[in-house]
Formats: C-alpha cells, sequence, structure tokens
C-alpha cells in the first residue's frame, strides 16, 4: 500500500446550478499527493480552493471526476461508510478551532474516539499522547478560555492526530493568530512534515505557503502546479 498515493483526484469537477446559472467551481482538477508530501492549496477568495477542500474532507461530493483516499473511490461509499472514513482517515484542522468550549483540552481530543467507539482508558491514553506531541501534556484539564490561541490551535491539532488518519487536511489554520502564535503553529506542521504526516493545507498566507513542498494554485476552479521557478510568484501573486 506505500506506493497508493494518499490522494489521487482524477479529472473531477464541481458545478452547482444548472443551465445558465450553473458556477464551475472545479475544471477537470487532477492532484495527486503521496505519503509524508506537505501541500499548500492557494487561491484568491471565490476561486475554488474551499470546494477543492470540502470534496477532500468528504464533506461534499464532485458533479464528475473520481476521488481516491488511499486507493479507495470514495464515491463507491454510503454515506454511512464516508463518515467513517472522515472519522478515520482524515484528521481536520479549522481556523475557528471547533474546540468545545466547557470541556478540557483532554475531552476535546478525545471526541473523535468517542464516536469511533473506543473504550474510555483507551482513547485517554491516546488523547494524552496526542497532547504530548503537540506539547500540551500538561494543559490537559485546561479548558479553552484557560488558553491561548496557539494553544487551542495545538489542541484542535491534537485532536486532528488522535485517530493517526492518512491525511491532515487544514483551512487556513493560522488565520485567526497573532504573529507569534501563527509562528508557533507553523513549526508544529514542520515537526509533524518531518516526522512523516500528509498535510494539505489551505491558505491565503504567502508565509504558511512558503513553508510546504509543493504549492498548488486554484484559480478560477482550475488547479495547477507552482514549479520551483514559480512559487514566489505565484504566492504573491495570490497574496497581494
Amino acid at each position: 500500500m506505500t506506493d497508493v498515493p494518499v490522494l489521487d483526484v482524477r479529472a473531477m469537477s464541481k458545478v452547482y446550478g444548472a443551465g445558465e446559472t450553473a458556477v464551475h467551481a472545479l475544471r477537470d482538477v487532477d492532484l495527486v499527493v503521496r505519503r509524508g508530501e506537505y501541500v499548500a492549496v492557494i487561491g484568491q477568495s471565490g476561486s475554488g480552493k474551499s470546494t477543492l477542500l470540502n470534496i477532500l474532507g468528504c464533506l461534499d461530493a464532485p458533479t464528475s471526476g473520481h476521488y481516491l483516499l488511499e486507493g479507495l473511490d470514495v464515491a463507491d461509499l454510503d454515506e454511512r461508510q464516508q463518515s467513517i472514513l472522515r472519522n478515520r482517515q482524515i484528521g481536520f484542522i479549522f481556523q475557528s478551532f471547533n474546540l468545545i468550549p466547557r470541556t478540557t483540552a483532554l475531552a476535546n481530543v478525545e471526541l473523535p474516539l468517542v464516536y469511533a467507539g473506543v473504550s474510555r482508558r483507551v482513547r485517554r491514553e491516546r488523547a494524552r499522547a496526542a497532547l504530548d506531541l503537540v506539547g500540551l501534556g500538561t494543559r490537559e484539564d485546561h479548558r479553552p478560555n484557560e488558553l491561548s490561541g496557539g494553544q487551542q490551535q495545538r489542541v484542535a491539532v491534537a485532536r486532528a492526530l488522535v485517530t493517526t488518519p492518512a491525511l491532515l487536511l487544514a483551512d487556513e489554520p493560522t488565520g485567526n493568530l497573532d504573529s507569534a502564535s501563527t509562528a508557533d503553529v507553523l513549526g508544529l506542521f514542520d515537526s509533524l512534515h518531518r516526522a512523516g504526516r500528509t498535510i494539505v493545507l489551505i491558505t491565503h498566507d504567502d508565509e504558511v505557503a512558503a513553508r510546504a513542498d509543493r504549492i498548488v494554485v486554484v484559480t478560477d476552479g482550475v488547479l495547477r502546479e507552482a514549479t520551483p521557478a514559480t512559487r514566489a510568484e505565484a504566492v504573491g501573486r495570490v497574496t497581494r
């Protein structure tokens, strides 16, 4: 299975509406992401990058084409199977953290394992290990309002990691952070990448995009890869 890409998107399109009112959010997109790659997806507002993320996260379905996650065509799965796939194989990290306010960091990290039916003892062990991994092992009893923005995002990353997913999907993960917290979270992503995690990240921030192995640009629903020679130009054009 190591030769199978984590993501394999083939001629994928997404159209909202029909006829004259149809909106082509994605147009014949091809994208392959292999295990351990760190890919930044950039594009202006309305370019189609959020639609792409929703499809990669099994939150939406393409109008045509194929999306394979670790060799499995997502279109072949029913709604329940897709839900299980999301919970076990994809770790989501959001701009707004999406933590439950009245529960501890540990309980927030445990949540995907609760949905998966993991026993209390095992999920506690795994949640503590995930918090240790992001440097928050001493903060497991703190609630979100007792943590800084950067620490809250670290809890969100721990929650994304706790199921040992094949893929980490991050949607503007530093969008609500100050510069110090942004540097802190980017350092964490660098560490996860060095440890072999597969990361696909959507951003409009040139500092964030520059940390990735690859930069993919989405323009009017069309995806193209930025070459080493055009990386700086691509990022600058989108983020200006």
